[in-house]
């Protein structure tokens, strides 16, 4: 039988393990503790008043925005079913989501760093090794080694480069959520904004026929003149000009209308074709609302999800600075192994089952590791991280600057909008007055074609200036909603995935009940970061 020896715990191993505990306790970890960054805000929101050229927007600085159904106070059923349906189907928003379960994963995988490593191993060998020696004593040449070990592996976390790895892989995971958010209140806008592009091409293809019916009475009323002699080629040639060059308008009209409802269908997640077989007989009229709820500049940090997510951002990478900064200091480790061995020569004593007590074997040592000719590599490797880790403060810093001018932004395109669409009311109907006096004089031959030209592609150009102000009214509000974080509730619940989403991937690996189970007690809510 081949003897077994217990190594009993050393001086160097009782050490390692004295280390290890005095370390959790003491919480020992290097690198900075992460604080979200300095930012630059301003009391309030400059809010337009009435001028000349600016009309006044109400707002309501002592209260925030409806988080969730801020579309509703434009008034319109089609749009409502077109954001609801974009919320639930649209394919770049369920890539968002599933990257959340893969940094859910990746925290998992961060976790375990913290635990020993444990394996179960097993082997079974003959040799055969004849020689003079054997023969001559006439012992056997064949032996039998069988073993089966259980071994453990403990980097001891001293530094904290574990644990300052499962911070960034915690923030990372928060910030995956928060991307989604901020994903879906992009999704939200840009779908907003394509349905108001989508009627403002259905309105200026009406304006266009309209003034093409004008023109077309014009033509008629030239070539019946010219025709009985009251005027010259010249007037037909004019009136059938401007004709044809109306009528040219409609067609890029036409086109970029079809080119906007594929693009929503696509943003519901459909082939192109759906939007406009499923809501193209829909007509909706987008109100404007009344006032906007835009509470203060510091309410966006908890009220934009891309600004959380900028946060979460930079402290995954602040983090990191300490996993790296851990690899100056020395490593600790205790590794051992129990388990059963046998060797037996055939015709040799037995040493009885593989298993029994006797043939037990084990071993527990300690081991440390320390960087002597590579440090000034790690220094440049710490440097690496850090200047990432400052582009990350600087990015989040610029994001809080650059949500306030998109607020500001949307503010002054309102009120400039909304001024622009009072004059142009009235504009319109001057033009319409306009154009109609020219063509009655032009029948009594009191002026020129020429002066009929002047008039009518004035209306039909103010005309056309209305239907864009106006819609540049609405954008400017969908605009404020993004910019204000509308479209979110302000928690970082973890989505759930489509049915058919979780099925794909359950059938090609076991997921568990993760996909299912959307409770994170590690997930913070907004109001519980670092502040």
């Amino acid at each position: 039988m081949m003897p077994y020896q217990v190594i009993r715990p050393t001086l160097l191993v009782r050490f390692v393990i004295a280390l290890g505990l005095s370390a959790y306790l003491s919480g020992c970890m290097v690198g900075p503790d992460f604080s979200r960054p300095a930012t630059q805000t301003t009391d309030h929101y400059k809010t337009p008043a009435q001028g000349e050229f600016t009309d006044a927007v109400e707002t309501v600085s002592s209260a925030t925005l409806n988080p969730v159904s801020w579309w509703e106070s434009f008034n319109d059923p089609t749009l409502t079913a077109l954001l609801k349906q974009a919320s639930a189907e649209n394919i770049s928003l369920q890539s968002a989501a599933v990257r959340i379960y893969q940094a859910r994963s990746a925290l998992g995988v961060a976790d375990a760093t913290l635990l020993p490593t444990v394996g179960l191993g097993g082997s079974a060998q003959q040799t055969n090794q004849p020689s003079v020696l054997n023969q001559f004593l006439n012992s056997s040449s064949t032996s039998a080694l069988q073993n089966v070990v259980v071994s453990a592996n403990w980097e001891i976390d001293f530094w904290g480069k574990f644990r300052r790895g499962i911070e960034s892989a915690l923030a990372s995971y928060q910030s995956a959520v928060a991307t989604y958010y901020a994903a879906n209140v992009s999704l939200a806008a840009e779908v907003a904004s394509t349905y108001i592009n989508i009627r403002y091409y259905e309105q200026s293809i009406e304006v266009a026929r309209a003034n093409l019916i004008l023109q077309a009475e014009s033509l008629r009323i030239a070539g019946a003149r010219y025709k009985y002699g009251a005027t010259s080629l010249l007037d037909l040639s004019q009136a059938q000009s401007q004709y044809e060059q109306t009528k040219s308008m409609i067609p890029p009209l036409v086109a970029g209308l079809r080119k906007a409802q594929n693009a929503m269908s696509i943003l519901l997640g459909k082939p192109p074709e759906y939007y406009e077989k499923n809501f193209g007989s829909a007509k909706g009229t987008l109100t404007p609302p009344a006032q906007l709820q835009v509470g203060i500049p510091k309410d966006l940090l908890r009220r934009r999800p891309d600004i959380l997510q900028a946060e979460y951002y930079a402290a995954s990478q602040s983090a990191l600075i300490g996993v790296n900064a851990a690899a100056l200091y020395p490593s600790f480790s205790l590794a051992g192994y129990f388990g059963f061995q046998t060797m037996q020569y055939t015709g040799g004593p037995s040493q009885g089952a593989l298993f029994s007590w006797d043939n037990r074997t084990t071993n527990i040592g300690a081991s440390f590791t320390f960087p002597l000719f590579y440090r000034g590599a790690i220094y440049d490797q710490i440097r690496v991280q850090d200047a990432v880790f400052q582009q990350a403060i600087l990015n989040y810093q610029n994001l809080v600057l650059k949500a306030q001018q998109e607020v500001d932004d949307s503010l002054i395109l309102i009120s400039t909008s909304r001024s622009a669409s009072t004059d142009l009311v009235l504009a319109v109907k001057a033009a319409q007055q306009a154009a109609a006096l020219a063509l009655d004089r032009y029948k009594q031959g009191q002026n020129d074609y020429n002066t009929v030209i002047v008039a009518q592609q004035q209306l039909l150009q103010v005309q056309e200036s209305l239907v864009q102000s106006n819609s540049n009214i609405l954008i400017g509000y969908v605009s404020a909603f993004k910019a204000l974080g509308g479209g979110w509730s302000g928690d970082l619940d973890v989505p759930a995935l489509p049915g058919a989403v979780v099925d794909q991937m359950q059938q090609r690996t076991n997921w568990g009940a993760v996909l299912v189970n959307n409770a994170d007690p590690r997930l913070v809510k907004p109001s519980e970061t670092t502040q």
